[in-house]
């Protein structure tokens, strides 16, 4: 497997995770462990089942064809993966907009900058996974160094 497949069938897997983290961290009603650690692993096994298939249609739907047009342009590095990655998690949020609201449990605002974190992982990892034997190869190089 070379490493855009790898990168491809394994970036989306970090979306539950780094979900949970944002919930948490942004203290987010069932996910700060007020309601117990049973509440915060069903809600955490919930996320992961609703949103990996999600992920996955976004990744071979736009972030593939993105990742294409980048590559045709050799546009890709570090930046333009965690940037688009925030980008095209973001799409949802720009098409609900206008109707949205800032009132109710979690405001409009706080939903946009969980779907950016989340996209920013996915580029994150995306870029990490592409990258992988090159990291690989400076770690051993650093170490034969010494």
């Amino acid at each position: 497997m070379n490493n855009e497949s790898r990168a491809l069938a394994l970036a989306p897997l970090i979306t539950p995770v780094a979900f949970t983290i944002f919930a948490f961290y942004s203290d987010m009603s069932g996910f700060n462990m007020d309601d117990g650690l049973l509440t915060f692993i069903g809600l955490f096994l919930g996320m992961s089942l609703a949103s990996i298939p999600v992920a996955y249609v976004y990744m071979f739907f736009l972030g593939y064809r993105f990742y294409r047009l980048l590559l045709k342009k050799n546009r890709i590095n570090f930046f333009t993966l965690t940037l688009g990655g925030v980008f095209v998690a973001d799409i949802p949020m720009l098409l609900i907009w206008p109707a949205a609201q800032t009132t109710g449990s979690i405001s409009f605002y706080q939903t946009f900058q969980l779907f950016s974190f989340v996209g920013l992982m996915i580029g994150l990892n995306f870029w990490v996974l592409l990258n992988w034997d090159r990291l690989k190869g400076c770690g051993k190089q650093a170490y034969k160094r010494n």
